[in-house]
């Protein structure tokens, strides 16, 4: 019984001192760009909450993601249709395979209000190299406020990259010639669904707003999380706060890497066929 307690211990000691261990949060996003340079398909599932309209909006999707070429495959969980994006075909536009009624696939732009809505993101923003770069930047403004560590969540070990500013807050920006919210959002590292929540009269991702002041976020997030599996380094937690509080979270569940696909995988007429 002594020898049992003490393993226990033992163990128990073990897996606090993990979750209690800062990381260099530089070397962090280091790990994480390099894993994702390891692998050339990915497939995972993501559960998503968005604030839209006030509302908390949820759905899930079964991705597939070829890193080069990029191409990326989605089933809607809920509905069983079936999104496509491939840039050797068209980096503007997406297939909607509805796999059933309404019986038409339709061709659509990826930032438009048919594709997209108000979601967050779209398409072709799967993958890492998005939401990596977005919270990288956060951090390369203000670094300070950033902490990494080593938990251990669901039993798995993560590292967590964490930061919350009271910097938070709207801002004054008269946009360029030409620039349209996402150009706007890219350009400030900042989230364009907010810059429509914002502002009255701007109502879509690609509203023109060449010439108008309009308020933008000084950051991405107040608060913001990201978690990525401490072995293979791509995410599992992302959380997004403002001061209404929670703006945006995934979570990314059944990783699978390098699965082999069959020939015309990334295509309407092999996605058309599938349940």
């Amino acid at each position: 019984m002594r020898k049992l307690l003490l393993i226990l211990l033992v163990c128990l000691s073990s897996s606090i001192s993990w979750a209690q261990k800062k990381v260099d949060c530089d070397a962090s996003f280091d790990f994480m760009y390099s894993q994702w340079a390891k692998t050339n398909v990915v497939q995972y599932t993501s559960a998503k909450e968005e604030r839209q309209d006030g509302e908390m909006v949820k759905a899930s999707f079964d991705f597939t993601i070829q890193r080069e070429p990029f191409k990326v495959a989605g089933r809607m969980s809920d509905k069983g249709h079936y999104i496509l994006y491939d840039t050797e075909e068209s980096t503007k536009d997406a297939w909607y395979i509805s796999n059933g009624f309404p019986f038409t696939n339709l061709s659509l732009d990826v930032n438009g209000k048919v594709f997209r809505g108000l979601n967050h993101y779209t398409i072709s923003d799967a993958g890492c190299n998005f939401i990596f770069g977005i919270i990288r930047d956060q951090y390369n403004v203000i670094g300070d406020k950033f902490w990494c560590e080593k938990v251990v969540r669901k039993g798995n070990e993560e590292i967590s990259v964490q930061a919350e500013s009271e910097e938070w807050g709207y801002v004054k920006y008269t946009a360029k010639e030409g620039e349209d919210v996402m150009d706007v959002a890219a350009k400030l590292s900042v989230s364009a669904y907010l810059i429509i929540e914002r502002n009255d009269g701007v109502n879509q991702f690609q509203d023109d707003l060449s010439g108008k002041t309009i308020e933008v976020p000084k950051l991405y997030g107040k608060k913001i999380k990201l978690n990525v599996d401490a072995e293979y380094g791509l995410p599992t937690l992302i959380e997004v706060y403002d001061d209404k509080g929670l703006l945006e979270r995934f979570e990314y569940t059944n990783y699978r890497f390098d699965t082999k696909l069959v020939p015309g995988y990334f295509t309407v007429d092999y996605l058309d066929k599938l349940d």
